[in-house]
């Protein structure tokens, strides 16, 4: 903490990024709208895709296996050939392709994203489907989905084994598993024993679609101003006021939850005009055109932002958010991860977070402001399962900030730059880059930037030794190990591996 002088006031910089600290809302305001008076920007016709984070998908957080201590040398040639690429990153495969939006997922090992030809790309771990492309193999590179071939889409986002989109036309087409309903495709074909998996993609049950967002098992999507939902409501995260739990058993207890496949709008927004939303791994977010926020879902940590540690089965209006101080009803920037929420408010430069936001420390139980962005225009935000990625502003100043808990290079701070971070800090590869998108999953982060921009070809470029492969099997006795972070053999920030050049 160091102390400054402003006006003849004291303050305090709670963190270098911070821009003000301690000030009156009015001169956050004038700080914050302080910015070049130009001409109206010209259509959007996409940017570069780079990118940061773990390349061995098979063993992102995955851990029980005792195979690096039984063969060190297989496990050091898998990490060669699927390093952790921990600066950002050109994938030679996007090479000349102009991308448009980008998606991933606070429970993803795999991300989904659309190009100025409308074409959708996948890449990542492929066991239920989840990548589209008819099969179980993995793809180690961006690969266009040639189900989607002549469709435009516009709109993508990932659950733990789920992808959803969205087309031109309103329609959307999901993959992946269907285990819970969260494809949306009105029905269930899963048994005991046997799980359905959508290999290719299929129509969903809804109509004038416009943007979707996944949680681990289940998809909302945004249709004419209102929300439907579809999938695994063990929690609320539906909206629908339920949890449908029953017990599968009449002699003995077994708790289960009745997955809902077909989409059901949530009744109480019906009278909503919403303009943003996001879903975390089991709760969600949504913002109406009066900067009313509301929140529903697991209540754990304080993520929902109603000061206790209980479910909401249904919207619920953050009191925190209201009056003075509101979410911002134009352009609200919303993310929601695995145990934290985030939005911009009727304040510019004023950033308001709650839930467990570090790995260590108390629970923010209600929304307050995150000071280690205030000051910045947030001009895209997103939540990996433990790390947090910005798109930010301010005046003329352009930045690219993460920070949160990380083991593959996810954070992008370079060879020699920190492996995790307790506050935000600048991905300074990027600098001064206008970078319009981001996207963080499960130990990655995706970067949308500027094509233009002058240090783009001294970045590094990776191509891997195989663009696709049946995925090895887990160690045994593996599990996933999303919340802890720690990762188990496979991965390194190695140089030179598999085709990681620079131009």
């Amino acid at each position: 903490k160091t102390q400054c002088s402003r006006q003849g006031r004291e303050c305090i910089n709670l963190n270098p990024l911070s821009r003000v600290a301690l000030l009156p809302l009015w001169e956050v305001f004038i700080q914050a709208t302080m910015t070049d008076s130009g001409a109206e920007a010209a259509p959007f016709s996409g940017g570069t895709l780079l990118f940061s984070g773990a390349t061995d998908w098979a063993m992102v957080n995955r851990a029980g296996g005792k195979g690096s201590k039984k063969n060190p040398a297989a496990d050091a040639e898998r990490a060669e050939k699927f390093p952790n690429l921990v600066s950002p990153t050109r994938l030679k495969v996007l090479e000349n392709v102009k991308v448009m939006w980008v998606a991933a997922g606070a429970s993803a090992c795999h991300s989904v994203i659309g190009d100025a030809d409308g074409r959708c790309w996948t890449w990542g771990r492929n066991e239920k489907g989840q990548l589209g492309h008819g099969d179980l193999a993995q793809r180690n590179q961006p690969t266009v989905v040639s189900g989607l071939a002549g469709q435009r889409a516009v709109s993508g986002a990932c659950g733990k084994n789920h992808t959803v989109i969205a087309l031109e036309g309103g329609e959307s087409f999901s993959w992946g598993s269907n285990l819970s309903g969260q494809c949306g495709t009105g029905s269930i074909k899963s048994k005991d024993k046997q799980e359905e998996l959508l290999l290719s993609p299929v129509r969903a049950m809804v109509e004038g679609c416009t943007k979707v967002a996944c949680g681990t098992d289940f998809t909302v999507w945004l249709c004419k101003q209102r929300l439907w939902t579809a999938g695994n409501p063990q929690y609320g995260q539906l909206g629908h006021g339920t949890d449908h739990e029953y017990n599968a058993r009449d002699s003995s207890v077994k708790i289960q939850y009745q997955p809902q496949p077909m989409p059901k709008a949530i009744v109480a927004l019906a009278g909503a005009n919403i303009t943003a939303f996001a879903a975390g791994q089991n709760h969600c977010i949504a913002v109406d055109d009066s900067g009313a926020a509301y929140t529903w879902g697991n209540g754990g940590y304080g993520r929902v932002g109603h000061k206790v540690q209980v479910d909401a089965f249904t919207p619920t209006k953050l009191e925190a958010l209201t009056g003075r101080v509101t979410a911002d009803p134009n352009d609200a920037k919303v993310a929601a991860g695995s145990t934290s929420t985030f939005c911009t408010t009727s304040i510019p430069g004023a950033l308001y977070a709650w839930g467990k936001l570090k790995v260590s420390g108390d629970n923010t139980m209600y929304p307050r402001p995150f000071e280690g962005l205030t000051g910045w225009t947030i001009k895209d935000i997103a939540c990996g399962a433990q790390h947090f990625a910005v798109s930010a502003e301010y005046q003329t100043e352009h930045s690219t900030i993460t920070w949160g808990h990380a083991t593959n290079g996810e954070l992008a701070y370079g060879p020699g730059g920190k492996k995790s971070s307790a506050q935000p800090d600048k991905v300074q590869a990027l600098e001064g880059v206008d970078t319009y998108a981001v996207a963080a999953g499960q130990a990655h982060t995706i970067f949308l930037v500027d094509s233009n921009f002058s240090g783009l070809s001294e970045l590094d470029e990776w191509e891997p030794a195989t663009a696709a492969e049946d995925a090895p099997p887990p160690p045994p006795g593996a599990t996933n190990k999303a919340k802890s972070g720690k990762r188990a053999a496979g991965g390194a920030a190695a140089k030179g591996a598999a085709k990681k050049t620079k131009k």
